[in-house]
């Protein structure tokens, strides 16, 4: 499974690559881990776009790939700590500060 996300916004409005990760590369059980909050977050099912509850210019946007065999799907979301955001704010949060990203 490979993934890749892209952070925008906040007060600077920048637009950053955070990182791209292959699970082949981790140990097994950080595969296992990402993978199972990558189908937490039943993320293949997901809207291309998350409507995120809350209004505002600052917070954070995400753009979140998944390859997965055959399957490929892009998410963007706000970081608005909404219901709906929170299991992939879990899966980003989780592969930057546990995993090495390239």
């Amino acid at each position: 499974m490979k993934i890749s996300i892209i952070r925008s916004g906040g007060f600077a409005g920048l637009t950053e690559m955070l990182g791209n990760l292959d699970t082949t590369s981790l140990a097994p059980a950080q595969a296992h881990k990402i993978e199972a909050l990558v189908a937490a977050a039943r993320f293949f099912e997901l809207p291309a776009e998350l409507p995120g509850d809350a209004a505002g210019a600052d917070f954070m946007r995400y753009e979140v790939t998944v390859a997965d065999g055959l399957r490929h799907h892009t998410v963007r979301f706000v970081d608005d700590q909404s219901t709906r955001s929170r299991p992939l704010t879990a899966l980003v949060e989780w592969m930057l500060h546990t995993v090495p990203v390239i």
